[in-house]
């Protein structure tokens, strides 16, 4: 009897999982694959690239293949390692799964050459190499991967992968015969998988305890296996990833595997009830939605197969039917034992002998070769013997399986074997013998009956059990419902609170707003009232400079009238006198001295009056000439010794004329004060050039400045307005031996 194994399961559906995709013909997958290669290596050109081959592998393996081999080089070679990690992986499944192992075992290699050593990717190929070595029965090489593969994920604490490596460590049966051991392993790799997001260790470590750890148990293995099938629900074990999306092991079609093997273990217990529904379950996912000549005529042969067990001959007879539509070949050319088995199976029950024989026959000839049987082909050869008369040819055959009968009674070997056993006892007329088989056969039975009653018993406490967990869900959902009334009642009342609190804070918001505009507007109203006063100011300081330059007109003028013109007329009368006399007359000369005299004073105040205009010499010669010509003048009227003393101005073109012109007359009026009003006979002048500004200090030894006075006359007046129109300070004091400081600072050209 041959049962299958999660390798054979993970094989035997291999082909769904890419029959839900778009096929392309050939022509189109390799001009697809001609305009990818042209493309830089990208995330997308990856991901399309990796659909292309996986795509057409469905119909052309060899290309697929032909294409990885040109493609994972220049992957690695542009630096892309764990893309090709991905590829490699891929390309070594698919070799395994058709029993390639040489050239699997080579790409593993080829994965585990191009991960890091303590990458997630090398654990995977770790794993990857155990599995193959497992499929290929090379002990010593799968413990060696096993044991590097578990250092790995230890270090890495690595469960998913630690899960895998003991599951295939127990599923290998290492160490042989050994069941604690494998158990053990078994429960390890269950309790690591447990509360991983992703489910295909778990599912993989559960499945395979099932089917290969309680295999001798088929009660237990039908009650495990159908708690299985809750987990193989789960998505991430419905999923059928592409390349990129998982290179580590997973678990292809855990639904269909399960019930499938669920169908097979229900056979065993002859449990016809139950296994039909699993038939029907597995037409339902594997058959109708793969409708393919290439894959599926095999699953239609288990089928029948099953629907001729069963009893239900005429879905055998269709699904018979189908397969040959779909082959399109001679009968005996097709290549499922099962197919014949099942023909013979509806021979028997349609009283055809000898065609029923002819059929076993022709099972027998094609073999074990994928070929789903829970009881040996030869036992139905036998039975066909018996029908057809070849007693003695019948009894060697069944002789073979006395012994598996007697070691499990309790399934559908010992069934029938000890039914076909009466059958041909008594066709041999062997009343005693036969008599002792049916006991046999009705005790086995019996039991099977009362197992599967037993079975139905549990499944009606677990439906009664789920009544009350509904019932308890129910309570607990109305619980729920209250509970979400009153939190609704709880969030209406805070949200009426949060509403209010919200709309005061909106009425503060805007009372603090109008309080800002209303401060922005006084700011504005103050910045208004700052900008006026300057104005006025500056109007102020602008009237200051004309009053002072318009006295200082009224003091040219006064000095034009009352000095230069009574001087003149003076001079004019003396000289018309003596012209009226003649040069003869004694007072002729002395009247032409003194008109000469007048006109020499007339000439020094023409030559002042120029110079409090516009002095000549600071256009010429520049301030420093212009101070010193000043400082001859007043030292030469011997009114006051004046000493002036200047520092800079060496660069005349520095300051503008105006300016200048400005400073100069700021001196001349100081020094002009001092001579009228000080009282002073020596003073000193200090004139310093500074980097951005000049400064000024006057100093004399006069009668310093009256305590009573308050008001300062229009003389200082005039100075303190042109001090400030060029943006200096002005300050005066009375010095501590007597006289009058003055220090003007920070003079500078006036802003435009």
């Amino acid at each position: 009897m041959k049962r299958l194994s999660y390798t054979c399961l993970s094989t035997f559906f291999f082909s769904i999982a890419t029959l839900f995709a778009q096929t392309l013909t050939e022509a189109e997958a390799r001009t697809a694959w001609k305009t990818l290669q042209r493309q830089p290596l990208t995330e997308k050109s990856f991901r399309e690239t990796c659909d292309l081959i996986q795509d057409t592998g469905k119909t052309n393996l060899n290309l697929s293949y032909e294409w990885l081999a040109e493609y994972v080089p220049r992957v690695q070679k542009e630096g892309k390692w764990e893309w090709a990690h991905m590829l490699l992986m891929a390309w070594a499944r698919a070799k395994e799964s058709f029993g390639i192992f040489e050239e699997s075992a080579k790409l593993h290699q080829r994965a585990l050459q191009n991960a890091p050593p303590n990458s997630q990717q090398y654990r995977e190929a770790l794993v990857g190499s155990v599995l193959l070595y497992n499929h290929w029965n090379k002990v010593d090489s799968s413990a060696k991967y096993l044991a590097l593969g578990e250092a790995a994920a230890k270090a890495a604490n690595d469960r998913e992968n630690l899960s895998f490596l003991y599951t295939f460590h127990a599923a290998g049966r290492i160490p042989p015969n050994d069941f604690k051991s494998r158990e053990n392993y078994y429960r390890q790799a269950i309790q690591l998988a447990e509360g991983l997001k992703n489910k295909n260790a778990e599912f993989t470590a559960r499945y395979n305890f099932v089917v290969n750890f309680l295999e001798d148990n088929p009660a237990q293995q039908v009650a495990e296996a159908e708690a299985l099938l809750k987990l193989a629900k789960d998505s991430t074990l419905a999923h059928r990833p592409r390349f990129y999306e998982r290179s580590n092991f997973w678990f292809r079609n855990p639904i269909p595997s399960v019930y499938f093997y669920m169908l097979q273990q229900n056979l065993i217990l002859a449990d016809y009830t139950n296994a039909n529904k699993f038939a029907d379950l597995v037409d339902e996912v594997v058959i109708k939605p793969n409708l393919v000549p290439a894959q599926t005529p095999i699953f239609m042969t288990q089928m029948a197969f099953a629907k001729a067990t069963i009893g239900e001959f005429t879905q055998a007879k269709a699904y018979l039917k189908q397969i040959r539509e779909l082959l399109q070949v001679a009968e005996k050319d097709i290549p499922f034992p099962n197919y014949f088995t099942t023909a013979g199976l509806i021979a028997e029950h349609d009283k055809q002998p000898q065609k029923a024989l002819s059929y076993h026959e022709q099972a027998l000839n094609k073999g074990y070769t994928a070929a789903f049987y829970f009881v040996p082909p030869d036992m139905y050869y036998a039975h066909a013997l018996t029908l057809n008369g070849a007693y003695e040819k019948a009894q060697k055959i069944l002789q073979k399986f006395d012994s598996l009968a007697k070691n499990t009674p309790y399934s559908a070997t010992g069934l029938y074997y000890y039914e076909y056993l009466a059958e041909l006892q008594k066709a041999q007329n062997n009343l005693p013998r036969q008599i002792q088989s049916l006991q046999t056969y009705y005790t086995i039975k019996d039991s099977l009956t009362n197992l599967n009653r037993y079975r139905a018993i549990q499944q009606v406490l677990a439906k009664v059990g789920l009544r009350e967990k509904e019932q308890q869900v129910i309570r607990l959902n109305e619980e729920k419902a209250a509970q979400e009334r009153q939190i609704q009642r709880e969030r209406l009342l805070y949200g009426a609170l949060v509403s209010l609190a919200a709309l005061a804070i909106v009425f503060l918001l805007l009372y603090l707003r109008n309080r800002q505009v209303r401060n922005r507007q006084a700011m504005a109203l103050k910045q208004n009232e700052l900008e006026q006063l300057e104005k006025q100011r500056h109007i102020d300081l602008m009237r200051g400079v004309l009053e002072a330059e318009e006295s200082e007109r009224r003091k040219i003028a006064d000095q034009l009238h009352d000095d230069v013109n009574a001087s003149l007329a003076l001079v004019s009368l003396n000289v018309s006198s003596a012209l009226e006399k003649g040069l003869s007359d004694q007072q002729s000369e002395p009247k032409l001295l003194k008109a000469h005299e007048v006109l020499g004073n007339v000439s020094s105040t023409i030559r002042n009056i120029s110079h409090r205009l516009t002095p000549l010499l600071i256009e010429r010669y520049g301030l420093r000439h212009a101070l010193e010509d000043l400082s001859k003048t007043v030292n030469i009227s011997e009114k006051l010794q004046l000493e002036i003393i200047i520092v800079g101005f060496e660069d005349k073109h520095r300051y503008s004329l105006s300016f200048l012109n400005e400073v100069y007359r700021i001196i001349q009026e100081l020094l002009q004060n001092t001579v009228k009003h000080a009282q002073a006979t020596q003073a000193t002048v200090e004139v310093v050039e500074h980097e951005n500004y000049v400064s000024i200090m006057v100093e004399d030894n006069g009668i310093g400045i009256s305590e009573n006075k308050n008001e300062p006359g229009k003389g200082l007046s005039s100075i303190q307005a042109k001090v400030t129109y060029l943006n200096g300070e002005i300050e005066i004091s009375s010095a501590a031996e007597g006289g009058t400081l003055v220090v003007i600072d920070r003079l500078s050209p006036p802003l435009e």
